[in-house]
């Protein structure tokens, strides 16, 4: 079972790994990222972060797909951590019935505009999460588990 679903580009981090596991039950996290699940110093170095009482797997998100469908996967509490908008929607677009997602925290830059302290969005970005609610998903903003969620609507 999806216990919370988020975007952040930080993936894995004390917030990740340790507040939101025990406020929502977790048992499993799963970072859905095709770089770090390539990148043997980036994997070890998260997985020198998670929390001893929480399983952790880190895998491409083709392959974090096929574990949700697993029926395996519907015994846990899972929480799933994907970098952008783009690789949320790859797993809406592969896993059925996700009706929420967590828009926490997009770093600015270049090309980027910043709708809200958290939230530094591209123009693909502002496409991927308008397709995101157009599935029928409430993609909310919300960085802690004591934050009061928005509405991403609010932001596009």
């Amino acid at each position: 079972m999806l216990a919370l679903f988020r975007i952040d580009f930080r993936l894995l981090h004390y917030q990740t790994s340790q507040i939101w596991p025990n406020k929502l039950n977790v048992n499993m996290i799963v970072v859905a990222n095709d770089e770090t699940a390539r990148d043997p110093l980036r994997k070890s170095l998260m997985k020198m972060g998670a929390s001893s009482n929480t399983d952790l797997k880190i895998l491409t998100v083709d392959r974090a797909i096929a574990y949700l469908n697993d029926p395996i996967s519907h015994n846990r509490r899972i929480e799933l951590l994907v970098d952008s908008p783009k690789d949320a929607l790859r797993v809406l677009d592969g896993v059925e019935g996700i009706k929420h997602l967590n828009v926490a925290l997009m770093k600015g830059g270049p090309g980027k505009t910043m709708v809200c302290p958290s939230l530094g969005l591209s123009p693909e970005d502002f496409t991927d999460l308008q397709a995101i609610i157009d599935r029928g998903v409430l993609a909310e903003v919300y960085v802690t588990p004591d934050e009061r969620p928005v509405s991403i609507t609010k932001y596009l």
